[in-house]
């Protein structure tokens, strides 16, 4: 009987330390912030890509390094790890377009949930910054 009492208290525990990362937008500078560690585009999302194309080539959002040709975007973002190690918070440029953040968003998860971007750990409260950067050709 003991354990049945326990348990809901678990899960509840279990369930908010998954909480995904929130993702703002802000404008700033956080060049001065300890770099993450780039191991690669492998989980950059061809979907992302063609998603963010279409919203410019719509006129839906003005992204930077569109033309009618393609979209060669390179974007600073700054991220906050939580004290155990999770990611807790991303932080965008402003664009203007909630569609186009929130994809840029995702893809930056997702990226570094599968480790093409790692923190360093020489930031004792867990800023740090990095780019993304493709060339998406239509």
């Amino acid at each position: 009987m003991k354990r049945l009492a326990f348990a809901p208290v678990l899960l509840i525990l279990s369930s908010a330390s998954m909480a995904e990362p929130v993702v703002q937008t802000a404008a700033g500078d956080w060049t001065r912030l300890p770099q993450l560690s780039q191991r690669g585009y492998d989980h950059l999302d061809i979907n992302v890509m063609s998603r963010l194309y279409r919203i410019a080539s719509e006129r839906k959002c003005a992204l930077p390094g569109y033309s009618h040709t393609g979209l060669d975007l390179n974007l600073s973002f700054a991220v906050q790890y939580n004290p155990d190690g999770s990611l807790g918070r991303i932080i965008l440029p402003k664009l203007d377009c909630p569609e186009a953040e929130g994809l840029l968003g995702y893809a930056i998860i997702k990226m570094i949930n599968a480790g093409d971007y790692k923190a360093t750990g020489e930031n004792p409260e867990g800023w740090y910054q990095s780019e993304l950067t493709f060339n998406y050709e239509h």
